[in-house]
C-alpha cells in the first residue's frame, strides 16, 4: 500500500514538472510574426502623438526664410518633417534655402529630429498627411506613423 502511494505520487509530480512552462524556453514564432512585432513596437510605444502647436511654429519660422512659396509641416513624436515649394528665380538658391529652413527649425526645435524637402511629390505626400484627421485609435496612428517614416526614408534620398 505504501509503495503504491510513493510511486503515485512520484509519478503525479513528474506529470506536473513535465507539463509546466520552463522559464528559459519561450515558444517559436514565425520569422514574418516577430519581424512585424519588432517593426511596430519602437515605432507605436508610446502612442504616436501629433503636435499641432508645434507645427504651427515651425510653420511660422520657416515662413520667415525668403523665396519659400508653400510649406506643409508635419511634427509626429519627435520627428519635424517639412516640405517646401520654390518657385523662379528662388529655386537657384533651393540648397541654401533649405539649409536655411534646417538650421532655423534646429535651434527652434533642438530636440527633434527634422527633415527638409523640396521635392514636389513629397510635398504632396506630407500634405496629404497633413490634411488628414489625426486618429485616436492606436492601430491607426501607428499607420500614420508609418507613412510618415516611409516619407522620410524618401526625403533622404
Amino acid at each position: 500500500m505504501r509503495a503504491t502511494f510513493v510511486v503515485l505520487t512520484l509519478a503525479f509530480a513528474l506529470t506536473v514538472t513535465g507539463c509546466t512552462k520552463q522559464s528559459g524556453t519561450e515558444t517559436k514564432k514565425s520569422g514574418t510574426e516577430t519581424k512585424q512585432k519588432a517593426e511596430a513596437e519602437p515605432l507605436c510605444m508610446p502612442v504616436p502623438v501629433r503636435h499641432y502647436q508645434w507645427e504651427e511654429r515651425a510653420r511660422s519660422i520657416t515662413a520667415s526664410v525668403k523665396g519659400i512659396d508653400k510649406i506643409v509641416v508635419v511634427q509626429i513624436d519627435k520627428e519635424l518633417d517639412v516640405a517646401i515649394q520654390v518657385t523662379n528665380f528662388n529655386r537657384l538658391k533651393l540648397e541654401s534655402i533649405q539649409k536655411e529652413v534646417g538650421k532655423k527649425l534646429k535651434e527652434a526645435f533642438p530636440d527633434a529630429n527634422i527633415h527638409v524637402t523640396a521635392d514636389k511629390r513629397l510635398l504632396k505626400d506630407l500634405q496629404r498627411l497633413s490634411d488628414e484627421r489625426w486618429p485616436t485609435d492606436v492601430k491607426e496612428a501607428c499607420q500614420k506613423k508609418k507613412s510618415l517614416k516611409e516619407i522620410e526614408k524618401k526625403m533622404k534620398g
